[in-house]
């Protein structure tokens, strides 16, 4: 007789790596340490260049894990975390990036929440932000609300990747992330608005993972970031409103978009960097929106820190 195939997982857990080999051990301690043990690991090694892919299949054979890497090459973070959604074998996808950590109860009480809860389609939970070992805030991620998709286009993001567990089916039915170089660094963001408008989201008020924060330079990634940002924000305006937007819209579309530079400015504020760019960007938010009493208080302090 064939051998039986074993039982698929109830859970994947997902690791997109990129250069990880120093510390992708750590985040495999925190997945081997859970409570909840109905889970396969898969570790997608996103081209790098420092040995992150055997690494990982050494530490899954040593420690008996079910799972797997897979290695491929350089093509960004959504496009590794789809290969390992399309590799999955569970019903259910837990991000996890490869420096951030889960707390042991952590699949326990998520996987707890959606037996609870059988209409749900996501649980997303707290997680504290975590700089050199320190605490330095909490994220409270959420609230959930009727208008999911809504909340998050216009007031932002609200979600974690390596906080959230999801439903696969649910994923895939929308493509997964989409891999455009344009949305790279919000293709969680993105992912989330798309899957809202399908799926059901839970925000548990617990904080159970650690985001590690690390500090870059600023300047030239804030750039980035924002401009990504404003160009997702702009094709999502577009498939929300239409071409023809009424004069509401249009105000709510601005103010949105004044808030992504006040962002920027405010991370250049911080860093002390780009007197110039910053300028550009405090132009932009007083042009865009400037009836928005934050962007006032941000303009001000910005003169109040010039006058120096």
């Amino acid at each position: 007789m064939p051998a039986s195939r074993p039982e698929a997982p109830l859970v994947s857990v997902v690791i997109p790596a990129y250069n990880a080999a120093a510390f992708i051990e750590k985040t495999l301690d925190t997945v081997r340490a859970q409570t909840f043990k109905d889970y396969e690991v898969i570790v997608v090694d996103d081209g790098s260049t420092d040995g992150t892919c055997e690494v990982a299949l050494r530490y899954l054979a040593r420690h008996g894990l079910r799972g797997r890497a897979i290695r491929q090459e350089n093509k960004k973070i959504a496009a590794a975390r789809n290969t390992g959604m399309r590799a999955a074998q569970g019903a259910y996808i837990a991000l996890l990036d490869h420096d951030d950590l889960w707390r042991p109860e952590k699949l326990e009480e998520v996987m707890a929440e959606f037996k609870r809860r059988p209409e749900v389609d996501l649980v997303c939970h707290n997680e504290n932000i975590v700089k050199d070992g320190v605490v330095v805030r909490t994220s409270a991620n959420g609230p959930g609300v009727d208008r999911m998709y809504d909340r998050l286009l216009m007031a932002g993001n609200a979600l974690s990747p390596s906080a959230s567990v999801f439903k696969k089916e649910k994923a895939l039915a929308i493509g997964g992330m989409r891999e455009n170089p344009e949305f790279n660094t919000v293709e969680d963001y993105d992912f989330w608005m798309r899957l809202s408008k399908t799926a059901r989201f839970h925000f548990l008020g617990r904080v159970l993972g650690e985001y590690q924060l690390v500090e870059r330079a600023a300047s030239r990634r804030v750039e980035y970031h924002h401009s990504n940002l404003e160009a997702l924000l702009h094709d999502h305006f577009k498939t929300r409103f239409g071409e023809r937007p009424s004069l509401s819209d249009r105000l709510r579309m601005r103010r949105r978009l004044a808030s992504v530079y006040r962002s920027a400015l405010g991370q250049l504020m911080f860093h002390g960097e780009d007197p110039e760019l910053q300028v550009r960007y405090l132009r932009r938010m007083l042009s865009t929106f400037p009836w928005d009493p934050r962007n006032l208080a941000r303009a001000f302090l910005w003169l109040l820190r010039r006058g120096r």
